[in-house]
């Protein structure tokens, strides 16, 4: 009976102890579940701010706070390494006194720089058990101990391809190492510090390529603008909307009718059909009328298509640039290549080209055409009596006279000093030609009131026509030149048609 009292008695002391033993690692297991959930929960409103674009200051708080209500015993802290990457600056330390906060703000890294100032120099772990007595706490040990710190454990934060963020510090009150499952809970803390400064960085960089891009298209001096399928503005920079005079809103969702005149807008509308619908990238010449200003300007435009992922056009991205100026400019040097800089007639490679082209013509057209040469007659004794500058307002007025003279359809220009040559492209006569020369030279015979004085000359007149004096050129200029010569030889001041058997000065 005794031997089976025994039994009896510790089998149940042995149920007792089992029971116990149950318990306690039932209660072990709710406790890792409530950390789990605890953790997860942190871990998703972390999520949540980085989702809704927290600042980083709040979403850096709330993962040391989140711990730290975890772990009560825990004083946490987050330092986030310089542009420079030589000084950590605190990102946050919601429960540690302000002014220890103060004193490691800037704080220098390197070995020996403390518990986080080593992790961020070495990109390692760092746990110092005890602050009073480890080297690296030497020079702050009167910090520590007014703060009431103990120990001090660090892990680095790193970015995606490994470098160095910042540090993560976890104190405590007392000396003390950490287990197993606080180095685990430390380093779940630094990567999930390491996606909110990761994703912080990304937005940051994000912004300032914004920015760089907006203060690009604000102060670029072409006008730049995006408009969807239908035409209507998605964007219009700085530059453009002063020309429209309009703010951003008055411009988007509307079209170029509203800026633009009918024509200018319709063309516009062509162009960006090519881009819009075919995916043409096109550059070209535009001349916009501005509906709001009355501005008239010449544009050199490059539109592109904006696409999709999938290839599809969603946009279009036009970049314009006023080359009014330009034109001017180029207009004015060829006016001056091909207009003689004093009467403003064509000179002699403009007058050629004409009457190539007016030979031509005849020839298709098996019509006639006249050449007329003039010399003035007494010019050089006004030059030589008054002067170089009434002898150019003379030569002005004699190219004034002689267009008086002359069809809408007939060309006057100034081959030389006072030498010019008339081009008809159609007559019907020689002696149409003729009776031109002769208004000519009864308008040049009307004295000249000019700088005070009152100048009389007159002209020698050479005609030839096309095709009987010339067939081509070369032979019709000669003609008209020799008939002039026989004008002037025969007591000038007279028209002169060009006859077979004429010959020139040197024959």
């Amino acid at each position: 009976m005794l031997a089976f009292s025994l039994l009896l008695t510790g089998g149940i002391a042995a149920a007792v102890f089992y029971i116990i033993l149950i318990k306690r690692r039932l209660a072990r297991d709710r406790a890792e579940r409530k950390q789990a959930e605890q953790r997860e929960q942190i871990r998703s409103h972390v999520l949540e701010l980085l989702a809704h674009g927290a600042p980083l200051a709040t979403i850096l708080g709330a993962i040391v706070r989140g711990l730290e209500q975890e772990k009560p015993d825990m004083l946490c802290s987050i330092m986030l390494l310089d542009s420079e990457g030589k000084h950590l600056l605190n990102g946050a330390a919601p429960s540690l006194p302000d002014f220890y906060n103060d004193a490691v703000d800037g704080f220098g890294i390197g070995i020996g720089a403390g518990s986080f100032g080593t992790t961020a120099f070495t990109g390692q772990r760092v746990i110092v058990a005890d602050v009073r007595t480890h080297p690296y706490w030497a020079p702050y040990r009167e910090l520590t101990a007014r703060a009431g710190l103990g120990a001090c454990w660090s892990e680095p934060i790193r970015s995606a391809s490994g470098k160095v963020l910042g540090a993560f510090a976890i104190y405590h009150r007392q000396a003390h190492h950490p287990s197993d499952d606080e180095i685990r809970l430390i380093e779940q803390t630094a990567n999930l510090a390491e996606i909110a400064l990761g994703r912080s960085r990304a937005d940051q960089a994000l912004r300032e390529s914004e920015k760089l891009l907006s203060d690009i298209l604000e102060n670029v001096t072409s006008y730049i603008y995006m408009k969807d399928t239908s035409g209507r503005y998605l964007f219009a920079n700085r530059l453009l909307r002063e020309r429209f005079a309009a703010p951003m809103e008055e411009i988007v969702g509307y079209d170029d009718s509203k800026f633009f005149d009918a024509d200018t807008a319709a063309n516009m509308r062509k162009d960006d059909l090519r881009v819009l619908h075919h995916g043409e990238t096109i550059q070209a010449e535009e001349t916009n009328h501005n509906l709001l200003t009355g501005v008239m300007d010449v544009f050199l435009s490059v539109k592109l298509p904006l696409r999709r992922e999938n290839g599809s056009i969603y946009a279009l991205c036009g970049i314009s640039t006023d080359i009014s100026k330009r034109k001017e400019v180029e207009e004015h040097m060829q006016h001056m290549a091909q207009y003689d800089a004093l009467t403003h007639l064509p000179n002699r490679a403009l007058f050629n080209d004409r009457l190539q082209q007016a030979i031509a013509a005849a020839q298709r057209n098996k019509a006639r055409l006249a050449l007329m040469f003039i010399d003035l007659d007494k010019f050089k004794p006004v030059n030589d009596t008054y002067g170089h500058g009434v002898g150019d307002l003379l030569l002005k007025e004699v190219a004034l006279r002689i267009q008086d003279c002359l069809r809408d359809s007939d060309t006057a220009a100034r081959i030389g000093g006072d030498e010019f040559v008339i081009l008809l492209p159609a007559i019907e006569t020689q002696q149409d030609a003729a009776r031109v020369g002769e208004k000519i030279l009864h308008a040049l015979n009307r004295p000249f009131a000019l700088a005070g004085h009152t100048l009389e000359i007159s002209g020698s007149i050479g005609v030839a026509v096309y095709p009987e004096h010339g067939r081509d050129e070369k032979l019709l200029v000669k003609s008209a030149d020799i008939a002039m010569y026989h004008a002037k030889k025969n007591g000038r001041n007279n028209v002169r048609l060009y006859q077979p058997g004429l010959q020139g000065i040197s024959e």
